[in-house]
């Protein structure tokens, strides 16, 4: 975990930023999910010590897989874990999915998510939407995050908070308000701008081992 860069990227830089790393420097895309989910489990151990239940509610793309990560590093430190799904899962693919599988061999079942299953939670994790949110969230999708948001414990959003516009900072319908935000590789320009800064909360970051001439290549869209 390292101090705050003064650079900002629009999502599609930091898409671009994790695209060269895994291509161009023979980083797998699993190794950064790895990274991801340790570098945000450790933070949630740090701010949260006392912490014993810690549920995660995961949507179906790569976010959701660093959510995975994190479930089954914290079933392994000995919490107890629940994880969530909005949706029904059949649109993993990829890392994400393997991280899924990995977690369901450990012992840790993925719940279809409901409202219910949150209340014994010390902390939630957010792990439904990334950066690539580019609509307001409708349906069970907000209905997810209007419950999360009703709910008395802490949150810790993965990378941003699910609803958040990663370049513009405006709520898409309806938006996560974290307590903490790790974010992964680059900080997003929406996280400081218009709702970004009350819906992130404290905000960490994490290059995830990325080497700096990876950052060489993308010229930032601004600076904080």
């Amino acid at each position: 975990m390292t101090e705050l860069p003064r650079q900002l990227y629009r999502a599609d830089q930091v898409r671009e930023l994790d695209r060269i790393a895994i291509e161009a420097y023979g980083i797998p895309g699993a190794v950064l999910m790895e990274r991801a989910g340790r570098a945000a489990f450790a933070r949630l151990r740090a701010r949260w010590p006392g912490a014993r239940h810690v549920t995660v509610i995961c949507g179906v793309g790569n976010n959701a897989g660093d959510g995975f990560v994190l479930a089954c590093l914290a079933h392994e430190a000995g919490l107890t874990v629940t994880v969530l799904q909005v949706d029904d899962g059949a649109r993993l693919r990829g890392d994400a999915l393997a991280a899924q599988r990995r977690l369901q061999a450990a012992g840790v079942a993925v719940q279809p998510f409901a409202p219910a299953r949150l209340q014994d939670a010390d902390v939630l994790v957010d792990a439904l939407f990334g950066t690539g949110l580019d609509r307001p969230l409708a349906g069970a999708w907000r209905a997810a995050v209007e419950v999360i948001n009703a709910a008395p414990m802490p949150v810790l959003a993965l990378d941003i908070p699910s609803g958040l516009h990663a370049d513009t900072g405006t709520v898409l319908g309806a938006a996560v308000r974290a307590a903490l935000t790790v974010t992964f590789i680059g900080l997003k320009l929406g996280m400081f701008l218009e709702a970004g800064p009350v819906c992130c909360g404290e905000i960490l970051y994490d290059d995830l081992g990325v080497p700096a001439a990876v950052f060489e290549r993308v010229q930032p869209a601004g600076f904080r």
